[in-house]
């Protein structure tokens, strides 16, 4: 098993561990860690990048994965690393950090969608990237109303509001989502402990990304446009403002 180090504290950037799995394969190698900062992918965030070091090898991480209770490093390596042997590692810091501006936009988008379209209005998928991402939602979004959208987004940007983590049973967990319009869904089937994330009194979601501490780090969000992707679904793509 290895320990999620990213939920203890999501802006950790360097860590120390020790090789519990690994096998070469295909010109890679795939290392299992004791304790992991790197971040797998998952809830449309993509898995962090980066470095693992020993002292006679070095990892270029180039991909993350999950495999039951253990987080895969995998990539081209310099030397032999060993079961047992101590690593430093080092995600790719500036591209993680834009990934967690980018997945609190995210959910701060869902809620500007469901304050203007109601509480019922669902998520219908979603996908972050460095540059620009996008959000489904079970609704038709007028290209008139995106300045309005904007605006909510931005507002809640602008309160710098504290955002935080809370760890709940399944029951506990479906009892606070009801009262913000969420819910579990298929992904969190067979989740005991469900991670729910809060923006103050106002957001409250299940999601096991990284995110800000506060929603001022985002600093500003820019809708580019909208897309209608059949039976009344509608993308919204949007960026950061930096």
């Amino acid at each position: 098993m290895t320990i999620k180090l990213y939920y203890e504290d999501s802006y950790m950037r360097d860590f120390r561990a020790q090789i519990i799995g690994l096998e070469f394969k295909d010109g890679v190698v795939q290392v299992v860690l004791d304790r992991t900062v790197f971040y797998p992918g998952g809830g449309g965030q993509p898995h962090d990048i980066g470095v693992l070091t020993g002292s006679e090898w070095k990892i270029r991480v180039h991909s993350v994965y999950l495999v039951n209770d253990c987080i895969v490093h995998e990539g081209p390596f310099e030397g032999i690393p060993k079961i047992g042997g101590e690593v430093l590692g080092r995600i790719d810091w500036n591209r993680r950090y834009r990934l967690m501006r980018m997945h609190t936009a995210s959910h701060i988008l869902g809620y500007a969608v469901k304050r203007i379209y109601g509480l019922n209005t669902g998520f219908a998928g979603g996908l972050l990237n460095v540059s620009e991402s996008y959000d489904d939602f079970n609704t038709r979004i007028s290209r008139d109303d995106l300045p309005m959208i904007e605006d909510v987004v931005n507002d809640v940007v602008r309160q710098n509001l504290n955002h935080h983590q809370v760890w709940v049973n399944r029951e506990e967990a479906n009892e606070i989502l009801l009262r913000y319009g969420e819910k579990l869904t298929e992904l969190h089937e067979g989740i005991v402990n469900v991670r729910i994330m809060k923006i103050n009194n106002l957001i409250a979601y299940a999601c096991g990304g990284t995110h800000t501490a506060t929603t001022g780090e985002v600093k500003g969000v820019k809708i580019l446009k909208r897309e209608s992707k059949g039976a009344g679904v509608t993308r919204i793509r949007y960026t950061l403002l930096d």
